[in-house]
């Protein structure tokens, strides 16, 4: 059937139209070139992942391998830039709720309340503040599936360096705020109680009869000041680990998939 996948078919991957369609595969470097239609632009998340997916699709159907130079400069900055930009809010939902599950809470329940988190609540905090790793971890392992194939390869890799650029920055960066404040909040407490003061209404939706700035100011230098310091180097190792860990992950899914293949290929020699 013309325009089909078949060995046969004029416009198929078989011996007589290959050739033609691959050309039209090529020139407009998308998996639904075949059915007509030109690169579309990846505006998130869901689109990246779709164009790879049919990036996975052209290449195991197509009889010889596709440069990767078919996946242009433009894409890969497209690809970059999704990736970068939805490492912007993986990342911010992770140096958000990591200081404020681990140090910001407990303290303030302690101080002001007089009572210690819970079993149940600490428990609560660590999973919650290491959910997006976890998600995270998930969304590599299946995108890993698809490692497979230069142009394949080439658009994952280009996802992931925008991710992971977006990480390393978050993590230096927030590691060098912290060490900032910290250095400014003992050289300049009277600007620090200034903030304090200007800030105070926020604090007191949380507490029943409010806050004075003098109570703010002895909890923030009491616990606030000395987590800094470990809370800066905890954000920049998970950073690190957020920008680095999916590249193992689908290394290691590649080997794996490449030594099946390759134990497949010696028992069916042996045979």
């Amino acid at each position: 059937m013309p325009g089909s996948y078949g060995s046969g078919g004029s416009g198929g991957y078989g011996s007589g139209g290959r050739f033609a369609t691959q050309n039209v595969d090529l020139k407009t470097n998308n998996a639904a070139a075949a059915e007509g239609s030109a690169y579309k632009k990846p505006k998130n998340i869901l689109n990246a992942l779709s164009e790879i997916q049919r990036y996975y699709v052209l290449e195991s159907r197509a009889s010889e391998d596709l440069p990767k130079e078919y996946f242009t400069i433009e894409q890969i900055w497209d690809f970059f830039k999704v990736g970068f930009k939805s490492g912007i809010v993986e990342g911010l939902f992770f140096v958000t709720l990591l200081p404020f599950l681990q140090t910001v809470y407990p303290s303030f329940k302690v101080f002001f309340f007089g009572q210690n988190i819970t079993y149940n609540e600490q428990l609560i905090f660590d999973i919650g503040s290491y959910l997006p790793i976890l998600a995270s971890t998930l969304f590599m392992i299946f995108l890993s599936k698809y490692y497979e194939g230069d142009l394949t390869k080439r658009a994952i890799f280009s996802f992931l360096n925008g991710r992971s650029a977006t990480f390393i920055l978050k993590g230096v960066g927030i590691y060098m705020l912290f060490n900032y404040l910290q250095k400014l909040s003992y050289q300049d407490p009277d600007f620090i109680y200034t903030m304090i003061d200007y800030t105070k209404w926020f604090v007191d939706i949380f507490v029943e009869n409010g806050v004075t700035p003098e109570a703010l100011y002895q909890y923030y230098y009491r616990f606030i000041i000395p987590a800094l310091d470990d809370a800066g180097k905890e954000i920049l190792f998970s950073m690190l680990l957020f920008a680095f860990f999916p590249y193992l992950t689908i290394f290691y899914k590649g080997y794996l998939r490449n030594k099946s293949k390759y134990t497949a290929k010696q028992e069916y020699e042996n045979y």
